[in-house]
């Protein structure tokens, strides 16, 4: 009885499903170069000086050290430091409230001065340069009808409020006290007076003549109260300020017609 022989059999065909990829052997990295110890800096930092620096440290600890009160003080005016400055400059120098006192401006200025002889008016100055509004036009323009404050000349330290009468070169009817009948304007010089028909309720250039422009502080613009309005020297000028028909107005252009304009031709005086 024979054996039956052993079949060959084929190597098994394999899935393309079912790949296995080979395991590659792992490749060694190449080692890395050792970092670059930090070299110095182009730009060294600024140092302050050893004394610069102990002197802050020193001032730091004792403030510190100060109590809370005094240290709360301390940071108040140092934000109040450059406020004071402003505050002294700006009254002095662009702009200022003031009050009108006494009857020499009344009826224009102190309306109810006659009946409430307690209430004055509040009006706003312009000190930087009796031009516009704007402190970066430094034009000087004063015209007839403008109500200026200056210091007085018989009084200095005294702050006086009138209206510009005549300018340079006018010849002005005067009234009392002048002893002048008439007076002529001159060079750098105003006239000056007040808008109370009374003469003797007014100290103005009457008194005291022609006012140099040196003297002359301001140029108020605007009544803040009790009353608030512009103030505008043309309409005094032209007469447009009130009834044609009123005592006031009356009198006004009683005040226009004592001064004759331009009457001298007044040229700046010249100095050897």
């Amino acid at each position: 009885m024979t054996k039956p022989q052993p079949r060959n059999r084929a190597a098994p065909t394999p899935n393309p499903r079912f790949r296995v990829k080979p395991q590659e052997a792992p490749t060694p990295k190449a080692a890395e170069p050792p970092a670059a110890a930090p070299g110095p800096a182009l730009i060294k930092p600024k140092r302050r000086p050893f004394f610069q620096t102990s002197l802050l440290t020193n001032l730091r600890q004792r403030f510190a050290n100060l109590p809370s009160p005094v240290r709360r003080t301390c940071r108040t005016l140092r934000w109040l430091a450059p406020v004071i400055p402003i505050g002294l400059f700006f009254p002095e120098h662009v702009m200022q409230v003031m009050w009108v006192r006494g009857p020499s401006m009344t009826p224009y200025l102190n309306e109810d001065y006659d009946q409430m002889q307690t209430k004055s008016d509040m009006v706003l100055v312009n000190m930087w340069s009796w031009g516009g509004l704007l402190p970066f036009r430094k034009e000087r323009k004063l015209e007839r009808g403008t109500v200026v404050t200056f210091r007085s000349p018989a009084n200095p330290s005294h702050i006086a409020i009138k209206r510009i009468i005549g300018l340079p070169g006018d010849r002005v009817t005067t009234r009392e006290p002048c002893l002048k009948e008439t007076q002529i304007v001159p060079w750098n010089h105003v006239w000056l007076e007040g808008d109370a028909e009374d003469p003797r309720k007014t100290l103005d250039s009457n008194t005291y003549g022609p006012v140099s422009l040196s003297l002359v502080t301001g140029r108020v613009f605007a009544v803040l109260g009790p009353r608030m309005r512009w103030l505008n020297a043309s309409d005094w000028e032209e007469g447009g300020d009130g009834d044609a028909n009123s005592r006031v107005e009356r009198h006004r252009q009683s005040v226009r017609d004592r001064v004759v304009k331009n009457a001298v031709k007044v040229e700046q005086p010249f100095l050897n």
